[in-house]
Formats: C-alpha cells, sequence, structure tokens
C-alpha cells in the first residue's frame, strides 16, 4: 500500500534527540517585528532571515535540546572543539586537546577570546559551562548525551581538565556536541532566567542575540569577535509553522532561507525562482519499537510478521519523497562507519542483515508459528500529523487486517505522544532518533542495555538477553575501536533476529536559500545544526 501525505505543519527535530518535542517562546527587548527583505536591509546593513517551524522554549540548551536551537545558538556560544560529520574533531574555544589516560581530558583554551559582552573568556567560564551541561540534578536535557562525566576543573589559567567516571570511547564527542561556553558570570547572576528573553546566555561566537520573541530570534555581529568576520550583519529565525506560509514567505522576499519540513513539498521548494536546496544527509533511524515484555508482542513470531507487513517503501516515498533512504539495520551507515574500517564495511555489513520487506505470505507464515495463528488486536499509538509515526502505522493497519490482525491506530497529541515516550509506556512504539554524533553508541546505547528500559530510556521494546548486554557494555564502554565494531555487530545482528525493533528509514535534512544566497562551502548537517558554522559559510551573491 502506497500512501500521501497530507500534512503541512513544518516538523522539527529535537533531542538525542527524540523527534516530536514542543514549543513555545518569550520576548526580549524593542525592534522585535518584522523580517527580513533581502540581503541589504533600509540601513543598508547585509541581512538573512532563516524560516524554523515554532520559536524555542529557552535558548539555553540544557532547557530545550534540539537541532533548531543549536543551528541559532552555536553561532552566538562557541564550544571547546567542532566535530564533522564523520566524527573528526577540530579546534575551537580549545586549542588542543590532550587524553593523558582513559578518565581525563585536558582542554588548552585559546588565550585572549572574548565574550559579546567584552569580558574575556577565562577557564572558570568552561568549566561552569561543562558542569552546566552535564547537570542531571537540575534535569539538564543535554546531560544523558555524556553519562560518563564526572567533575570538570580549572588545572591552569587557560586550561580545563575533565574527569570521567569511567572509560567512554565518545565523550571527547559528545562535549564537543553539548559544550556551549557561556559567561559564567553573567549566567549565575541571572540562574533563574537564564534563557529567556531576560537572560539570553553570553557566547563569543561572531554572532550575539539582540532580540527574542515568540515571533523571532535575532542575531547581530558580535563586535568583540576577533575571528573572520562573517559576511552577513544580521540573521533573524521567523518561526513559521506551515510549510506553505513559509514557501510564500520565500517568494515574497520576507524569508531567503529555510528547512523544508514537509519533504514532499521539496520539488515545490525548488520551484521557486532561483532557490537552491541543499540536501544534507543525517545521522537518524525511523523505526518501530516492539514491546518484548507484553503479550502479543512477546511472540518473536508476531514481531515478524509485524515487521514483514510494513511497506517501508511506500511508506517513505508517501512521507519524504526521494529524500530518505531504507534502513538496513537499526543505524545507518554513518553512524555505523566510524567503528567500522570504513563506511563501505559498514554498509555491507548493514546489507547483509536479515532484511523485513513487505511480504504478505511471509507474514501469514509468522503469524501461523506464533501463539496468536488467528490473529489479535493491537492498539497503536502514532503521533499526529508526523509521517515517520502516523503513515506506517495506517499501512499497518491496511496490511495486517487480511491476516485476522487488527491494529487499532491511536491518534496522540505532541504531549501525549512525548509522555508516553518518556514517561516508558507498555507496548508499540514508532520512533525517531537522531544521532547527536556520528558513532553507533548515539543510537544503540539509547534503545538497548538493561539500564534503558525505565522511564526516560529508550530502550522502548524492554528488550535484553545476556550476550547483547555484554556487547552493549563494551560499546559503551571499551575505547578499543575493533572491540566497539565487534560489539556493534552483535547488537545490530540480534536485533534483526529477534525483532525488538523494526528499522524503517533515515530522511535528510533539506535546507533551502533563496535568491541571492549561497554557501561559500560545502556545508553538512553538523555545519548546520552542531557547530554553527553554517552562519559564517553563508554568503550573498
Amino acid at each position: 500500500m502506497r500512501l500521501s501525505s497530507t500534512r503541512t505543519k513544518r516538523s522539527r527535530r529535537s533531542r538525542a534527540w527524540a523527534v516530536g518535542a514542543g514549543a513555545c517562546s518569550l520576548a526580549l527587548a524593542a525592534g522585535c517585528t518584522g523580517g527580513g527583505s533581502g540581503s541589504a536591509g533600509a540601513s543598508g546593513a547585509k541581512e538573512f532571515t532563516f524560516a524554523q517551524s515554532a520559536a524555542p522554549i529557552s535558548l539555553d540548551i540544557t532547557k530545550h535540546y534540539d537541532g533548531n536551537i543549536m543551528q541559532m545558538m552555536a553561532p552566538a556560544t562557541e564550544k571547546l572543539e567542532h566535530i564533522s560529520v564523520d566524527g573528526k574533531l577540530s579546534p575551537g574555544l580549545a586549542s588542543s586537546v590532550e587524553q593523558p589516560d582513559a578518565t581525563t581530558l585536558v582542554y588548552s583554551l585559546r588565550k585572549g577570546v572574548k565574550f559579546s559582552s567584552g569580558r574575556t573568556m577565562t577557564a572558570a567560564d568552561a568549566v561552569w559551562s561543562l558542569r552546566h551541561v552535564t547537570d542531571t540534578a537540575a534535569g539538564a536535557q543535554t546531560a544523558g548525551n555524556v553519562r560518563s562525566f564526572k567533575s570538570a576543573s580549572a588545572t591552569g589559567a587557560d586550561e580545563v581538565t575533565v574527569k570521567l567516571r569511567y572509560p567512554d570511547p565518545t565523550a571527547r564527542q559528545s562535549l564537543a556536541v553539548i559544550g556551549f561556553v557561556q559567561d559564567a558570570k553573567f549566567a549565575e547572576a541571572h540562574a533563574k532566567e537564564l534563557g529567556t528573553a531576560a537572560a539570553v546566555p553570553v557566547g563569543t561566537g561572531p554572532y550575539k542575540v539582540v532580540a527574542y520573541t515568540k515571533q523571532q530570534v535575532r542575531l547581530e555581529r558580535n563586535p568583540h569577535f576577533e575571528g573572520k568576520k562573517p559576511a552577513m550583519d544580521r540573521i533573524t529565525f521567523r518561526f513559521i509553522p506551515q510549510d506553505n506560509t513559509a514557501q510564500l514567505a520565500m517568494r515574497s522576499g520576507e524569508i531567503q532561507g529555510a528547512l523544508i519540513g514537509n519533504l514532499k513539498t521539496a520539488d515545490q521548494w525548488e520551484g521557486i525562482d532561483k532557490a537552491r536546496l541543499y540536501p544534507l544527509p543525517s545521522l537518524s533511524s525511523t523505526f518501530l519499537s516492539l514491546d518484548t515484555r507484553t503479550a502479543p508482542l512477546d511472540d518473536v513470531h508476531v514481531r515478524k510478521a509485524i515487521a514483514y507487513s510494513v511497506d517501508r517503501s511506500g511508506v517513505m516515498s508517501a512521507g519524504f519523497g526521494k529524500h530518505a533512504e531504507l534502513l538496513n539495520g537499526m543505524v545507518p551507515p554513518g553512524v555505523l562507519a566510524p567503528v567500522a574500517s570504513s563506511e563501505q564495511e559498514a554498509k555491507n555489513f548493514l546489507a547483509g542483515l536479515p532484511q523485513y520487506d513487505l511480504d504478505p505470505k511471509k507474514a501469514r507464515a509468522e503469524l501461523a508459528k506464533s501463539k496468536r495463528p488467528k490473529g489479535f488486536t493491537l492498539t497503536v499509538p502514532y503521533l499526529t500529523g508526523a509521517p515517520f509515526s502516523e503513515l506506517v502505522v495506517l499501512n499497518l493497519q491496511q496490511n495486517m487486517k487480511p491476516l485476522g490482525v487488527t491494529i487499532k491506530p491511536k491518534p496522540l497529541s505532541q504531549p501525549q505522544w512525548t509522555e508516553a515516550v518518556y514517561g516508558h509506556r507498555k507496548g508499540p512504539h514508532s520512533m525517531q532518533l537522531v544521532a547527536p554524533i556520528p558513532d553507533p553508541i548515539a543510537i544503540l546505547s539509547k534503545t538497548t542495555g538493561k539500564e534503558n528500559i525505565a522511564p526516560r530510556r529508550f530502550n522502548l521494546a524492554n528488550w535484553s538477553d545476556p550476550e547483547s548486554e555484554k556487547a552493549y557494555a563494551r560499546l559503551t564502554t571499551s575505547t578499543d575501536k575493533a572491540q566497539r565494531w565487534k560489539a556493534a555487530q552483535t547488537l545490530l545482528r540480534n536485533i534483526a533476529d529477534d525483532v525488538p525493533y523494526v528499522p524503517l528509514y533515515n530522511p535528510d535534512t533539506v535546507a533551502v536559500l533563496g535568491e541571492g544566497f549561497t554557501f561559500s562551502k560545502k556545508v553538512t548537517l553538523f555545519d548546520l545544526m552542531v557547530n554553527g558554522t553554517w552562519a559564517s559559510a553563508l554568503k550573498a551573491g
């Protein structure tokens, strides 16, 4: 069965990212209305306006952790290191990093760096910032990225030492993603309102936030930034929930950039005069989780019957057009490649796993082997308006009906879906996780392991076995690449055999720039949503 999506609301991705977090907003100072009108405003300043789907809850990343917020804040609040889409690290506020042992990271900071307030950055600012983003007691949404974090301390005028609780092969990469360095004195003086319009985080980047309202966030050049000056004097983020409304705004020149929320409309965006699309391969896994401890999903043959009843290709086409790829395993190749010898080796391994494409005969045969050969009834919730969730459930309902199986789709609003997922409710779930770092730990350490069978954890299949537990431990604590590659293969093979999850597809992120704008270099998803380097690469003409 092939489905067509009529979804018009623009999607947003979120933490570790579990797709589907909602958003609200707040307000900052005057002069916060209207949008850009091209590369030059009335004053002659070079301006650029980018559309996002919704205003942020907070501009403090610990209170609202997703790629859209990072796209806004990374150009204003730099981090210790940059990370590339293939996991390579490069200097940021840290000029160098040493690892004297398996549980110690030593960051040497650049000297003379100034915040947009004019105050010189110190090691104390970096220490406070690292503690802030890893503060589990305070509920930092970013803390789960580096569970191994133990402490950070200033061990020199321009030196910060991080101690880990245990060897963590990806701690440095994870800190490169979340380690936004703020002006600690300002943050401590405004602790309660930090991230609101009354206390926007102060950073060292090429831009600073000068306005924050329900309608927009505005950045202007940081006069104290000593690096290469960006081409744009001002960047404004406008919040436009509807995809077609954002298209009209680009056609009229009100905005010059956007993320395409409904990928089925990519051709419409491309049809805008002189607009240019930038497909950015993402590191996401979209899947169904099947609760292995709750009937009827506690039967592996039932789970396989479900897997053979999803028209993955049809749903992918209906939901995302040409801007997605089918998953051959629980993670895409770009997530697995860092522990393999090459991306090709990762692709070959994934292609060799058992595949579950639509096959009614195999679905019927698996059901016949199960404890419920005549069928069953199963309620399957979905997030309303989200192709990764809604279309697959409706497709499953139609394809399992001839088998005597009644699938009851249960629509959930955004808050209801979030409560169900983070509350670790029993039963099946449709999910999409976006890997914050290119490493299998980013997905597999969330969806496997007994310790993740708990609220606010994502082993929603409640799945574990002795062999997988050993592999989970090796993947998450070993610093030996060969051991981690072996562990990742074990987990992926066991998932494919036991089917606690049904891997579906990996949608792209697609950005679009309007007439007169381009990037000075090839931009990746990590430039756009992690490092903030997209803003410096943006140019007019």
